[in-house]
């Protein structure tokens, strides 16, 4: 008969049939810690950008009067493109997030190298995190009066970068031939 504690004990350190303890399975959190740094930054990213909208407002547009009712038009346009970047940095986040990551099968495991699939898929991470830091940075350092059409394109660009990332890392995952 299995003495009751030790079985509690044992269940409780293997995780329920999950070892924390094992490489592979230590892979798998990483991959997800990697991924939520990534979309973190992004997030931040996003909320800078909200902040940095607000107080583009605040300074160039002003509130209409009887003699200038409708804003300059090139301004609400550049307010658009804020606020169209700040919507895809939210989207990128919300995709890497919800990216997918190999399952545990048991049954498979010795045919398709989980330990090293579960590393190549942290390196596929990893290039998330670059153009991820490098958009967020980008976008803290901005003022008001920084923002135009260069700006826009550059930012846009980086986010291509992490576009790009992530269809790489899914198309990593993807099974040829299905």
């Amino acid at each position: 008969m299995i003495d009751p504690i030790k079985h509690t004990l044992t269940n409780l350190l293997t995780a329920y049939g999950y070892n924390l303890y094992e490489n592979k399975n230590r892979l798998r959190a990483d991959d997800l810690l990697v991924r939520e740094k990534a979309a973190e930054m992004l997030s931040e990213g996003a909320t800078t950008l909200r902040g940095l909208r607000t107080a583009f407002q605040k300074r160039f547009i002003p509130p209409p009067t009887r003699e200038n009712p409708s804003p300059p038009p090139e301004r609400l346009a550049q307010l658009r493109e804020m606020a169209q970047l700040m919507e895809r940095l939210e989207d990128l986040a919300t995709r890497i997030r919800s990216m997918a990551v190999p399952t545990q099968d048991r049954v498979w495991e010795h045919f398709r190298g989980e330990r090293a699939l579960l590393s190549q898929l942290l390196q596929q991470d990893y290039n998330l995190v670059a153009p991820c830091h490098e958009l967020r940075d980008a976008v803290q350092r901005l003022t008001p009066a920084d923002w135009n059409d260069a700006t826009a394109s550059s930012l846009q660009t980086t986010a291509d970068r992490v576009e790009q990332a992530i269809r790489s890392r899914t198309d990593f995952l993807r099974v040829p031939g299905w």
